[in-house]
């Protein structure tokens, strides 16, 4: 068989599956839950793309196939992009949870459906024995691992998802020609140099075609600038006077915008009048720096993880120099400054929680750990976009009880200012027990005159009455955002869908058990159906192949979020993830094709079980410093034991029956992880938190083991 087109399978899958990841997460609010979305729509159509294509031997060639998805994968990065103006033509508009992800299962489909097509297509070079189904599987794990180590290495500021997108296509396109048949060494030297130009043209194609997207996408307004950081796609646009920061497809900032900047310094300050220095997360240039230059005695941190926006809002903004800004993730800041600092005021503006990335700033563990760095009367600022001056949604007070309650697990003391932006306090120390009059007069003190938060102003925020409606609303939830049961992003999600359509299928989805039926529906029934009847050895290879695909597409993303949550990005290190992840399939089995053992899955189910276990002891105490490399050796061993567990699976299925379906068995296992994807960050991570669902992945594994055990001898 030749080993080029296997291997050209895997960079070429790889690649687009990365790029069109990226792309998704950047167009719709740098929203983590459409990982697993967008994965169960890829991996739905691998699955049916392998299967139908398994079925007939009269099949195009697999080259017809790879200029075919090059095509598709040019053309889906701009759709991708231009995708949110489906729904609104308004720069930044949030697109609702459930649209959103519907339109990321069928932007991911297919792409996917060619990538599972031409796994059977090239399968069937191999006509004679299940080897070749190994082989094929061997040799795309190798290719993935060299396609996502250099999606890696060239998404950090180097090329864009489009210049990437079609670098891909011309080096499929140069390969095919490579492989084709044997050429002579002058051909093979200049076929490498049109590579070389091809490439550095498609850069040139690249950056005009992401230029266009952008006036398109944005025609109202002027684009000053629009690149990837290793946290998310940053856009830049101004009309008139005004200067507008987007992440991710969602504006973060506008300036100018004093409004915003009195209600994140002014309130801190009436209740710790000695404060003099100010710890501040997030982009301080859009009138917070500003405003702190006019409080002689006051000084502000800023610290804010994204270098290359520093430079960009600096010429669009005028940043004032006594303001100490800090480039470094605040997780990664609170431990290297504990002990270190003291600051009087901190203030955590994280944004809205529709991401892991934010969701973390607002968990009872990160403000145990802001905590360190208060000096003895000190206080912590969560200003939000929550508007409860009229009237307290359900979606609402549950959100801001879910802070309130994480708040209160490190604090003794919580204070909750309603109005459109309601604000949250919390200190150990008793500064909140002051007078209405006394703000008022305190703020008349101040050698800055408020132009918003003034007397009457004041007085009607924080009238009696609304305080105590707010506070009976978030009295109704004991629940907190943790690290280990992340909350805040599904309740967003809800939030965010205003129409009944939406509500219904995310209340289906989140707040009931049918996920659970509807999930796990599959594996029970295939399990029945290899437990019984005849041939249960061979039928139980079935088995075997969905537990290797849902289980380890499950702790690949655990992973995935973990590692979120330590560092504060993925979105350039998901290359290099998924890429250890192949590394290890393609070693597992290319180990395991060649043990004579006929009982290869005792051992693979073992190592994942240890791997799991290992993991749910260990997640937590990981340093961010060594994050990178405990998930790629985590997930090296387990996709190791997963290239086993797929050797042993398509000798059970495959014995005695080598010219049945190439496809069925990869198809089976590609379902598993599409089922997967589709639970275990939607579904079993806000609902069961990280060790419950380790447990559910354990047991699945432990019924796997006990199967194969049972049926090893039963024809």
């Amino acid at each position: 068989m030749n080993k080029g087109r296997p291997f050209l399978l895997g960079f070429f899958s790889v690649a687009g599956q990365v790029l069109l990841l990226r792309e998704l997460i950047s167009s719709f609010n740098g929203d983590e839950l459409f990982i697993g979305l967008a994965l169960f729509g890829w991996l739905l159509a691998v699955a049916f793309g392998s299967f139908v294509g398994g079925r007939d031997v009269r099949q195009p060639r697999a080259a017809t196939l790879f200029v075919g998805g090059c095509v598709i994968l040019c053309v889906m990065i701009p759709t991708i992009r231009l995708s949110p103006l489906v729904v609104s033509s308004v720069a930044g508009q949030v697109v609702p949870f459930s649209t959103a992800g519907a339109m990321a299962i069928l932007l991911m489909l297919p792409l996917g459906f060619i990538s599972g097509w031409l796994f059977s297509v090239i399968a069937r070079e191999g006509w004679g024995s299940e080897g070749a189904v190994v082989t094929v599987y061997l040799w795309e794990g190798v290719g993935a691992f060299v396609g996502g180590a250099l999606i890696a290495l060239l998404s950090k500021g180097v090329l864009s998802n489009m210049a990437l997108a079609l670098a891909v296509a011309v080096v499929t396109i140069i390969f095919l020609v490579l492989i084709h048949r044997e050429r002579s060494l002058t051909v093979s030297v200049l076929l490498t140099f049109v590579m070389i130009a091809m490439l550095v043209g498609s850069t040139w194609v690249a950056e005009r075609i992401d230029s266009a997207l952008d006036g398109r996408k944005y025609r109202a307004y002027q684009v000053l600038q629009s690149f990837d950081t290793p946290y998310g796609r940053q856009t830049v646009l101004s009309r008139d006077s005004m200067v507008v920061l987007l992440t991710d497809n969602k504006v973060e900032a506008v300036h100018p915008d004093d409004r915003t900047a009195e209600n994140l310094l002014i309130p801190p300050l009436l209740y710790n009048r000695a404060a003099r220095s100010i710890l501040y997360f997030g982009r301080s240039e859009f009138g917070l720096a500003q405003l702190t230059q006019r409080f002689e005695q006051v000084h502000l941190t800023a610290v804010d993880p994204r270098r290359r926006l520093n430079k960009v809002l600096d010429e669009v903004t005028s940043f004032p120099s006594g303001v100490t800004r800090i480039t470094d993730d605040p997780l990664a800041f609170i431990n290297k400054r504990a002990g270190l600092d003291q600051f009087d005021v901190i203030i955590i503006d994280a944004g809205e929680p529709d991401n892991y990335r934010t969701s973390r700033l607002l968990t009872s563990e990160f403000f145990s750990q802001a905590r360190r760095l208060l000096s003895k009367n000190g206080l912590l600022a969560v200003p939000t976009a929550y508007d409860t001056d009229r009237y307290i949604s359900a979606d609402v007070a549950g959100l801001l009880s879910i802070i309130r309650n994480s708040l209160a697990r490190s604090f003794d003391h919580v204070l909750v200012w309603p109005g459109g932006g309601t604000l949250l306090m919390a200190s150990n120390a008793p500064l909140f027990g002051v007078a209405l009059d006394s703000l008022v007069a305190h703020v008349n003190r101040f050698e800055y005159e408020p132009i918003y938060l003034s007397e009457s102003f004041l007085r009607d925020r924080l009238n009696e009455f609304k305080q105590q409606r707010l506070m009976s609303a978030l009295s109704l939830s004991s629940d907190i955002n943790s690290t280990a049961r992340p909350l805040l992003p599904h309740r967003q999600a809800l939030y965010r869908s205003p129409g009944k359509s939406d509500r219904m299928i995310l209340s289906f989805w989140f707040e009931q058990p049918y996920g659970y039926v509807l999930g796990l529906a599959p594996i029970l029934g295939l399990l029945g159906y290899a437990s019984f009847g005849r041939n249960r050895r061979r039928r139980f290879g079935l088995f075997l192949y969905l537990v290797a695909g849902a289980v380890s597409i499950s702790l690949e993303l655990l992973s995935f979020y973990v590692y979120q949550t330590t560092a504060g990005s993925l979105y350039s290190e998901l290359a290099a993830l998924v890429g250890s992840f192949m590394l290890g399939l393609a070693a597992g089995t290319f180990y395991s094709q060649r043990m004579k053992s006929e009982h290869l899955e005792y051992p693979a189910l073992i190592v994942l079980i240890i791997a799991g276990a290992l993991f749910g002891l260990t997640w937590n105490r990981i340093e961010q410093s060594t994050a990178l490399g405990y998930h790629l050796l985590f997930l090296f061993v387990v996709a190791l034991a997963t290239g086993s567990l797929f050797v042993a699976a398509t000798r059970r299925y495959y014995k005695d029956r080598p010219l049945c379906n190439r496809g069925a068995g990869y198809a089976v296992e590609v379902l598993g992880s599409a089922i997967g994807a589709l639970l275990i960050l939607t579904l079993l991570l806000p609902m069961l938190g990280i060790a419950w669902a380790l447990v559910v992945l354990e047991l699945i594994l432990t019924v796997a083991l006990a199967g194969a055990i049972i049926t090893a001898r039963s024809y």
